[in-house]
């Protein structure tokens, strides 16, 4: 043979095998790999999707209507669903407590009629690894005002049986309502008197503590703001007041005294206190307000709506920080 057709066809037959061999290494790259996992149930877990977001927070508008939120539950394995799982959801005291514990917080559960979860269950289905939504409801109007709450939902039971996440088992959604306007009427002030005050004056506007009570906002109590032997009081300045009867107070609106130049006047900081008997009294809450553009006016509303026959306004700081105050009228609702 000549010996260079003979090498020429060695050349092609190596050119061939190394190609196979490239082709055979290629497709090897392209090949899954199998990897034996002992006991691949031990890695599958169920969990909340919400819960890896921390806390759900939720400002509603006060209104008599239910408010929507959806959550879901998720599975996380190394292999895929069998069959469809069905998992369930608690709300309970335990889980409050562990949050406040692990979170040096005080919330309360919320009100048991302010809330409502729509389905009992969610379904993840086979080979997926997501559930349909269910949905949280809550009526902020039932919250009974506008204190912060918290709803745990947690997940209670899977079947059939899989591991639930200890991390992400539990949403915790706090929530409070908010009004965007004054739904409450007044309370009448016909039977109304005051029963305490820590001083007032005299004035062209009356000055005396009833006249923060007498339905006329160009009248209004003054604290003392004559000076004796150089001394007159700081605050704080109070004044009770007594409604002879007992009613569910939601809030009160504090009007000043009017004109520009007595902005002085207006109360900053504000505690409210109640009482059923005059004696024993309960913290509404401590306000820091500022007057309104439009009158010299501000509404406080209470966290939570209590019954009283008493209240008393004890104004711990005035407007510029001054040692005197004054209230023109006080409106209960």
């Amino acid at each position: 043979m000549n010996p260079k057709v003979y090498s020429k066809k060695k050349k092609m037959s190596l050119y061939q095998s190394s190609y196979s061999l490239i082709l055979l290494l290629l497709f090897s790259a392209c090949s899954k790999p199998e990897y034996k996992i002992e006991n691949p149930d031990a890695y599958a877990k169920v969990f909340m999707q919400l819960a890896t977001n921390g806390t759900v927070n939720q400002s509603l508008p006060i209104k008599d209507e239910w408010i929507s939120t959806s959550f879901g539950v998720g599975y996380g394995g190394v292999q895929l669903l069998d069959n469809n799982v069905e998992v369930d959801f608690l709300i309970n005291q335990k889980m409050v407590d562990e949050y406040n514990q692990q979170n040096n917080s005080n919330y309360e559960l919320a009100p048991s009629e302010s809330y409502r979860v729509v389905e009992k269950s969610v379904v993840i289905p086979a080979g997926k690894t997501g559930s349909n939504f269910n949905s949280l409801e809550i009526n902020p109007i039932k919250l009974g005002g506008t204190k912060n709450y918290i709803i745990p939902v947690s997940i209670n039971n899977v079947t059939p049986s899989i591991a639930i996440s200890e991390e992400l088992h539990t949403t915790y959604f706090i929530v409070n309502g908010f009004y965007e306007e004054n739904p409450f009427t007044p309370i009448a002030i016909n039977d109304w008197e005051i029963d305490d005050f820590s001083s007032d004056d005299y004035d062209g506007i009356g000055g005396r503590a009833p006249y923060c009570i007498d339905g006329d906002v160009n009248t209004s109590w003054l604290s003392t703001y004559r000076r004796v032997d150089g001394w007159r009081p700081g605050p704080p300045h109070h004044v009770t007041v007594n409604m002879n009867n007992k009613h569910l107070l939601h809030g009160l609106t504090l009007y000043g005294r009017p004109g520009t130049n007595h902005a002085y006047l207006f109360p900053k900081n504000v505690q409210i206190e109640t009482s059923v008997d005059g004696e024993t009294w309960t913290t509404a809450g401590i306000y820091t307000i500022a007057p309104t553009t439009e009158a010299p006016s501000a509404t406080m509303y209470f966290e939570q709506s209590v019954e009283c026959t008493y209240f008393k306004v004890t104004v711990l700081s005035s407007t510029n920080g001054g040692e005197t105050t004054a209230i023109a009228e006080l409106v209960a609702f």
